[in-house]
């Protein structure tokens, strides 16, 4: 065999095995693209799982803060209806005390003067605490009388803390739906606004006031949602608050 011929062979040979290696590592390329694919599609997998996760611990951090949000408002409101009931514990305490002094006071002079039905327009005593009631005239006078005491409102066309608290003294004892007994103590809450109005920005009256605007809410909320009070209310009540600077 002459040295061309052994070239030639040796060359076809060469391009044979480069051929092979060829086809071998486009198979290997293959197998690797097909193993680089399904690790993207892993791991996109794993990234929408991911996504998924966040967004359900941002759900829950949501309900969770509304949750403390919901907390926060019901100490609130359990705080404030601490604050009333305290409040009703003194009045009730006074008002026992005031009762009991007349009684005291009617009994010694009953012993000298027979007393007539008339006597008692203003406080009428029984045997027993429980037996009393107080004059809604006489309240409706000093409530007036409060509120009298405050400036009338500078603009004619708009209606300043004296106009309102009269307005809603009027729609007070004229609820038809409201005992006797739950419209004394509603006055009472507006003397107590009145007197906040002659010296709104002092600590102790904002709280005072405070106090009565809630008890007034408190009164108004066993109403039927057709009365004129809670009518009255829903548009009185928070230009009065807004006057007097009440939160």
């Amino acid at each position: 065999m002459s040295n061309e011929e052994e070239i030639a062979r040796l060359k076809q040979k060469c391009e044979a095995k480069i051929r092979e290696l060829r086809q071998r590592h486009k198979l290997e390329i293959a197998v690797k693209d097909k193993e680089i694919q399904d690790c993207l599609q892993e791991i996109a997998a794993k990234d929408k799982e991911i996504q998924d996760c966040r967004q359900a611990i941002d759900a829950k951090n949501s309900k969770i803060q509304d949750c403390r949000q919901e907390i926060a408002v019901k100490n609130s409101k359990i705080q404030d209806y601490r604050e009333q009931i305290e409040y009703l514990r003194k009045l009730n305490m006074s008002f026992a005390e005031r009762v009991i002094y007349n009684n005291i006071e009617v009994n010694t002079t009953s012993e000298s003067k027979s007393m007539s039905d008339s006597s008692s327009k203003n406080i009428n005593v029984g045997g027993d605490v429980t037996g009393s009631t107080v004059n809604i005239g006489e309240i409706s006078g000093t409530v007036t009388k409060s509120i009298n005491q405050l400036p009338a409102s500078p603009q004619s066309n708009q209606p300043g803390i004296k106009e309102l608290l009269t307005e809603l003294q009027t729609a007070i004892e004229s609820e038809t739906n409201l005992s006797d007994d739950d419209k004394v103590e509603a006055l009472e809450q507006l003397k107590t606004l009145a007197e906040v109005g002659q010296n709104p920005q002092e600590s102790t009256m904002q709280k005072a006031g405070k106090t009565a605007m809630k008890i007034l809410k408190g009164t108004i909320a066993s109403l039927p949602s057709a009365a004129t009070l809670v009518e009255a209310c829903s548009k009185l009540l928070p230009a009065i608050a807004s006057l007097l600077l009440l939160p």
